[in-house]
């Protein structure tokens, strides 16, 4: 979007490739244009490669907790089941919250490495004592 500027939620390596990007636009033509380029370049690379990874990481958790509701739907043991759907049920609507309300970079990624480490904790655990 033409004249968007970065958010909270963008995080710290958008806000760099977009502070980089903008010095690209104000340098002057030649070396000094050629110098602003060479700045930008990794920095638009490794936002985008982390814009990549939290969509990855949206997805995962999303996929992580409806697989761990299901395997204690499945289970056959009350305990379990009620465990592992309400941990699933809470997951979901954890990381659909934080991307909804467009909490900031850091409250995001707190939410998704959370819901991803409950869930393998949850499952892990379910495989052990079953």
């Amino acid at each position: 979007m033409p004249g968007r500027e970065p958010t909270p939620e963008d995080g710290p390596l958008f806000r760099s490739a977009h502070e980089h990007a903008d010095a690209v636009d104000r340098a002057g033509p030649g070396a000094e244009r050629r110098k602003a380029w060479t700045r930008f370049i990794p920095s638009a690379l490794v936002a985008l490669a982390e814009g990549f990874l939290r969509e990855a990481m949206i997805t995962g958790a999303v996929l992580f907790s409806v697989i761990a509701a299901v395997i204690g739907a499945t289970s056959g043991e009350v305990a379990w089941a009620v465990a592992c759907v309400a941990s699933g049920v809470v997951g979901v609507v954890l990381v659909l919250v934080a991307v909804a309300r467009h909490w900031s970079f850091g409250r995001q990624w707190a939410v998704l490495l959370g819901v991803l480490a409950l869930q393998v904790a949850l499952m892990v655990t379910f495989w052990q004592t079953s």
